[in-house]
């Protein structure tokens, strides 16, 4: 045996080899249940054991007897260990698969939900519905607190909509959801290469100034200088070559979001983009108002909210009456 055969872990596999050229003996591992394995190497360490207490220690060492159970035992705890441990990894990546997969589906939820809410508020803003009822609505949308029907109903009341006009504000026609997921695809790329962006920056400015550091110290200063002139304007060359690709990304997502400037999903010059979130909306509450309220100058004078016991009477009515249907 030599020094690289004892650098290698013991298997199975190799015990058994092993006891194949000593005692003529090799077991047919793969053919023996876990239990069966389990079973065979509890009466062999009963064996063993009752061999040990009755005779002496010389005589044990001498026993042919001994050592080849003592052979067997090893093989076969061996392999029992190899199993478990393998159950035990497969185990972990099964529990790894089914977190990947739970995230998956987190994620694709989180981008379903905003390409409705971008939709939908995209589509309020096109009917002249105030941008403060837009913001209310995102904001109970993502507290879970309304549903399509209920927010139809409103507009209806509210803003004497049609039926068919407010059902196609909050609801996603198939058409429009497979060129939402386009756009925020699109969208996506340009958010990973801005990513790449954002490292290659950090790269330039934290972690190569720290390299220096600890080369000028290890291999002296004039090392660290020759690193930072071979270094430097390599992480350069890519960040301007990152920089544009991310424009020409954005450029290519404004093709597909028929929008020139592509730098917002649903966004128009001068508009304020339609994201989940209303500070993503520009809206501006009176100071001290009550979350939803609506800003000052959201809606022509004149107009006033039903937010009276009147209107949730005939909400409520609205609502049940479509919860029949």
């Amino acid at each position: 045996m030599n020094i690289r055969e004892l650098s290698q872990p013991i298997t199975s596999q190799k015990l058994n080899e092993n006891m194949a050229r000593n005692i003529g003996i090799k077991l047919n591992l793969e053919k023996f249940t876990n239990a069966q394995l389990e079973d065979a190497r509890n009466q062999m360490r009963t064996e063993m054991s009752q061999f040990e207490v009755s005779e002496s220690f010389d005589s044990v060492n001498a026993s042919p007897r001994y050592q080849k159970v003592r052979m067997l035992h090893d093989v076969i705890n061996q392999e029992i260990l190899e199993r478990e441990k393998r159950k035990e990894e497969e185990g972990k990546q099964l529990d790894s698969d089914s977190d990947d997969a739970e995230e998956k589906q987190k994620t694709e939820e989180s981008m379903n939900k905003d390409i409705y809410i971008a939709k939908m508020a995209l589509k309020a803003q096109d009917h002249n519905v105030p941008t403060a009822w837009i913001a209310n609505a995102i904001r109970r949308i993502n507290l879970g607190e309304s549903d399509a029907e209920e927010l139809s109903s409103e507009l209806q009341l509210r803003y004497d909509l049609k039926e068919s006009v407010a059902n196609h504000i909050v609801y996603l026609a198939e058409d429009e959801e497979e060129e939402a997921k386009v756009i925020m695809s699109t969208k996506d790329m340009v958010d990973r290469v801005t990513g790449w962006l954002d490292d290659v920056s950090k790269m330039k400015a934290e972690q190569l100034l720290q390299l220096l550091d600890s080369i000028g110290k290890a291999k002296g200063q004039d090392v660290a200088a020759q690193y930072g002139q071979a270094v430097k304007p390599a992480l350069e060359e890519i960040y301007s070559s990152l920089e544009s690709t991310r424009s020409a990304l954005k450029s290519a997502m404004g093709i597909i979001s028929g929008e020139g400037g592509g730098e917002m999903m649903g966004t128009e010059p001068g508009m304020a983009p339609a994201v989940p979130g209303e500070e993503n909306l520009g809206l501006e509450a009176e100071p001290g108002a009550e979350p939803g309220a609506e800003p000052v100058g959201a809606e022509p004078a004149g107009r006033e909210m039903r937010e009276t016991a009147e209107y949730s009477r005939k909400l409520g009515m609205l609502l049940a009456a479509s919860k029949k249907k």
